[in-house]
């Protein structure tokens, strides 16, 4: 078998450099599932395009077409003539039905005939590919499957179905049906003949290309968990600046919101278990390849993932997501020591000579990042729980996730679950942002693609049911996302401004949402509510948000005045040059959201 293989790479080779220059537009297999394997064999010369440059991976494929991808990936000996009557030496195919017939690779029908441009089915496939596999001394393992539809199976094609697909080079499909007289399309030619080239004994098995989907029914009431998620300070930003609403809670606690077919369902996906059969050369170069510090660290999330009962694709989404792909201060290392009472304490210019036992720290999870200062509390945990590699954070961090979380008394073994924990809501949740479990998801859902996880393992949804659960409902308007904490609603409050320069009303808090209007300074007006030392006023008959820097509250301490330096850019405006005194007030406000955060 080795000999075969490595003459089959070698011709590959060969063939490519011969077609280099030819490969035709590959726009159509953009995005396609098989993506990855038809643009395997396009390149290697082995599968050929059609006029204008289309490939039509959902296309039909004939006993001939088959018979020559095959003969080009194995690149078969020349053999003695053949006498199929519907097989003519002027055909373009017969070169390779011949080299086939020569290898016992094909055979005719009963009657002698070779049919070959009938559209090939699923058990001719399989009966070509088990020869195959004979052809290249691949055993197959001695397994029956059964599928609702096994009766469908012709008798003589049986067996050769067991064999392809106890070695994993074809699968079944959804619903637990083989559909053995569905006709073959270019893709799945293409992925089979993809997993025959880089077939490894060491891992072969059967691909499982299924969901399996459970629901969980929990005591929790939905719209009593609602309002206590609700008032639960859950944030709507990343940044943990804002507040988010009760609409917005809403939207992303209710199960029902997110399709199967969704990569936000991945949210459900079942994490206690290690994922198997992840390669991690091709995590490397698919997934890590460009991720700060975590280029070339696959090993250690596969390591975690198996040593701790993981799913090492969700550690790695984790980590990407929490690091800012492998480039934050926490990910590239923060220096700590300890202080004279052996306490763990962030370095810093000032304390630095007081401290001892200096190292640097990784923390790869974000875990104690607290958002009142990420750097500072994730490097002094990291320090305690000794994760002074990249690596040991890595293996480290996964083990106190799955301690804490995935394999806590509560079950929290998905993200979902993690974010919301249906068994007890609000305590213990792993993060504040209401966006938390989506955003993952779809980064599990993304890994999980490059890689062909999705086509090669069992993956497990677990969707949680609530009593009184709701219908979907509409994402909210922008201005609807933001809480609005009314402790001063009611109390009055004038505009302080320098340099007459207007203060904006927005129609949400941040300085890119929508101008509502321009409130001149001593202009009095009435506060809403707060959310992120932004707040909503009214004045005139008209609402809006405006920058708490810029406010004066009664009966509340004024906001310390900020070190910015206007009056340099003051007298550099013209008089009567609006714009430039708008676009002052815009820097003050984003300057000051800045140093908020």
């Amino acid at each position: 078998m080795i000999r075969k293989l490595s003459t089959i790479f070698i011709m590959l080779l060969a063939m490519n450099i011969f077609t280099m220059g030819l490969a035709f537009a590959k726009s159509d297999i953009d995005g396609h599932w098989a993506y990855n394997q038809m643009n395997y064999l396009i390149e290697e010369g082995i599968m050929h395009g059609y006029e204008g440059g289309k490939y039509k991976p959902d296309g039909q494929v004939t006993r001939a077409e088959f018979t020559a991808f095959l003969d080009r990936s194995l690149g078969l000996e020349t053999p003695a003539d053949i006498s199929f009557p519907d097989v003519k030496s002027t055909h373009w195919y017969y070169g390779s039905v011949a080299r086939a017939v020569h290898s016992g690779l094909v055979k005719g029908d009963e009657k002698g005939y070779f049919n070959p441009n009938n559209n090939i089915s699923r058990q001719e496939m399989a009966s070509m590919l088990k020869r195959t596999l004979e052809y290249l001394n691949i055993e197959g393992k001695d397994m029956t499957f059964v599928f609702t539809d096994s009766d469908s199976i012709a008798k003589w094609a049986t067996d050769d179905v067991n064999y392809v697909l106890s070695v994993g080079i074809m699968a079944g499909q959804p619903n637990n049906k083989f559909a053995p007289l569905a006709n073959a399309t270019r893709a799945e030619a293409a992925a089979v003949l993809y997993r025959v080239l880089h077939f490894d004994p060491e891992t072969a098995g059967p691909i499982v290309e299924a969901k399996q989907i459970i629901k969980t029914q929990f005591e929790a009431d939905y719209n009593t968990t609602l309002v206590k998620q609700a008032n639960h300070t859950p944030k709507l930003d990343g940044s943990a600046v804002f507040i988010a609403s009760a609409p917005m809670v809403n939207y992303y606690l209710n199960p029902q919101q997110f399709k199967q077919d969704s990569p936000e369902f991945y949210q459900f996906l079942k994490l206690s278990k290690a994922v198997k059969n992840l390669n991690a050369k091709t995590i490397n170069d698919k997934v890590l390849g460009d991720k700060g510090v975590l280029v070339g660290k696959a090993d250690s999330f596969i390591r975690a993932g198996n040593e701790f009962e993981i799913n090492a694709v969700y550690l790695m989404s984790h980590a990407l997501h929490e690091t800012g792909n492998g480039k934050s201060p926490l990910a590239k290392g923060i220096e700590v020591g300890l202080d004279e009472n052996g306490k763990a304490t962030m370095v810093t210019t000032e304390n630095r000579e007081a401290l001892k036992d200096i190292k640097v720290t990784y923390n790869m999870y974000g875990i104690g990042a607290v958002d009142a200062d990420a750097n500072k509390f994730g490097s002094e945990r990291a320090y305690n729980e000794g994760w002074v590699t990249v690596d040991s954070a890595i293996v480290g961090g996964a083990q106190f996730v799955k301690e804490k979380y995935i394999g806590n008394k509560y079950g929290q073994d998905t993200l979902y679950k993690m974010k919301w924990n249906p068994a007890n809501p609000t305590y213990p949740q792993y993060a504040t942002h209401v966006q938390w479990a989506v955003i993952q998801a779809k980064i599990i859902h993304e890994i999980y693609v490059k890689i062909q996880a999705d086509k090669t393992t069992l993956s497990v949804f677990d969707v949680p049911v609530y009593k009184n659960q709701p219908a979907p409902i509409a994402m909210p308007d922008i201005v609807d996302r933001y809480a609005v904490d009314d402790t001063l609603k009611g109390k009055k409050a004038k505009v302080a401004v320098e340099y007459n320069i207007p203060l904006n009303v927005r129609s949400y808090p941040s300085t890119s949402a929508p101008l509502l209007g321009t409130l001149p300074n001593e202009t009095e007006v009435t506060i809403l509510g707060e959310n992120g030392k932004w707040f909503k006023i009214e004045v005139n008959g008209m609402q809006g948000w405006v920058s708490g820097l810029y406010l004066q509250i009664e009966g509340v301490t004024p906001p310390p005045v900020k070190a910015l330096n206007t009056a340099t850019f003051s007298n550099l405006i013209e008089p009567g040059d609006h714009e430039a005194q708008q676009l002052l007030e815009e820097l003050e406000e984003s300057l000051y959201l800045q140093e908020e955060k």
